[in-house]
């Protein structure tokens, strides 16, 4: 899911770094009618594989319900991370959605039509960050608290979760700049985030499948203890 969202999002997508703020409506739509091709090719695929995020969401998720049954706590944060990581799909669905439509004839609409469905569509994917920041500190919260000697999840991946999720804070500057660090296009809020974002799905992926891949040796261990 990570390598394709760098492929059809970011490269096909045109969306490293996205077109800045700055530019005039003619400029955009130049832009926009230039890579249109791309942009439907990417973004059709991204629509169809962005339920895989759901997936990945689950594994965390049946991860941090172990820590909650072993800890005879009750499920309230993973089930706060399943309905982030659901709701988070929609953060890829209905921008990826507005893109594509925006590639889909572009020479026949108004340049000033195409930079407002194309700023729409990034302030809904930068701004709705909450729905994602909840998932982020639930993980990182509740896989904090596993009371085992060796951890399922390592204390520093909970961190950098927890981090990474409060620091999409800045987002909610996005829609008051139009160029600068702050902006959709900027060191901060684009290349600072995603690198950091990017980094955190790596390493938590990472961790969830070793984490996995011990639950089942310890359940196949004690079911042959068992018989």
């Amino acid at each position: 899911m990570l390598a394709a969202t760098v492929l059809f999002w970011g490269v096909l997508g045109h969306n490293i770094p996205p077109y800045s703020a700055g530019l005039s409506a003619d400029e955009v739509a130049q832009k926009i009618i230039a890579n249109a091709t791309e942009v439907r090719i990417g973004m059709a695929i991204m629509m169809l594989l962005a339920i895989l995020y759901f997936v990945w969401g689950v594994a965390v998720a049946k991860v941090m319900e172990v820590v909650e049954r072993e800890n005879k706590d009750n499920n309230v944060l993973s089930t706060m991370a399943y309905f982030s990581w659901a709701l988070t799909v929609m953060i890829f669905i209905m921008p990826c959605s507005m893109w594509l439509t925006i590639s889909y004839r572009p020479e026949v609409m108004e340049p000033q039509t195409l930079m407002l469905l194309y700023d729409w569509s990034w302030i809904l994917f930068d701004t709705s960050y909450s729905l994602t920041t909840l998932g982020m500190v639930a993980m990182g919260v509740c896989l904090m608290s596993d009371r085992r000697e060796k951890p399922l999840v390592p204390r520093w991946v909970c961190w950098v979760s927890i981090a990474d999720g409060v620091a999409f804070l800045l987002l909610s500057l996005m829609p008051f700049v139009y160029e600068g660090p702050l902006s959709r296009s900027g060191s901060l809020n684009y290349y600072a985030q995603f690198s950091v974002f990017f980094f955190y799905w790596l390493v938590v992926s990472i961790a969830i499948v070793r984490a996995s891949g011990r639950l089942v040796r310890e359940h196949r261990e004690s079911s042959s203890i068992r018989t």
